[in-house]
């Protein structure tokens, strides 16, 4: 777990971190968002896959997910509908979940939606582009 602190977000956002559940299982993307995290108030826990995912994210609680699509052991398609059902068991408002993967098509960013993400993000993802996804989706829940 990280925290940093930046400008970057709003006002509001520096009463409390922004808490962040990426679930990925690549060390090299790991690296590149914790970096990335580093710019700005966050607190990141990984998991390196969707199995993993689903226990911290109901063990813990997160502004916003972030979620690799093909993982060993539980995919993040898998990860995904786990979560959405468990947060319909609990009577829990839905966490943003935001798709990451390198499979650019017009159909697994459909599948990635109709399954409960709110949004398909494509790898490499710039800083920019990591602080706009942090910015939009996880101060919705703040």
């Amino acid at each position: 777990m990280l925290v940093a602190d930046s400008n970057t977000l709003s006002n509001q956002a520096a009463s409390r971190a922004v808490r962040v559940l990426l679930v990925e299982d690549s060390p090299d993307n790991q690296f590149l968002f914790r970096a990335f995290g580093k710019k700005i108030r966050c607190e990141m826990d990984l998991a390196e896959n969707g199995a993993i995912g689903v226990e911290k994210f109901q063990a813990g609680h997160y502004d916003l997910v972030l979620m690799d699509m093909q993982m060993p052991v539980m995919d993040g398609y898998t990860a995904m509908r786990t979560i959405r059902d468990w947060e319909k068991e609990q009577g829990r408002n839905p966490t943003p979940i935001v798709a990451l993967t390198a499979n650019a098509t017009q159909e697994m960013e459909e599948k990635s939606l109709a399954g409960g993400c709110n949004a398909y993000f494509t790898k490499p993802i710039s800083c920019g582009k990591f602080l706009g996804i942090i910015a939009e989706y996880a101060e919705r829940e703040r």
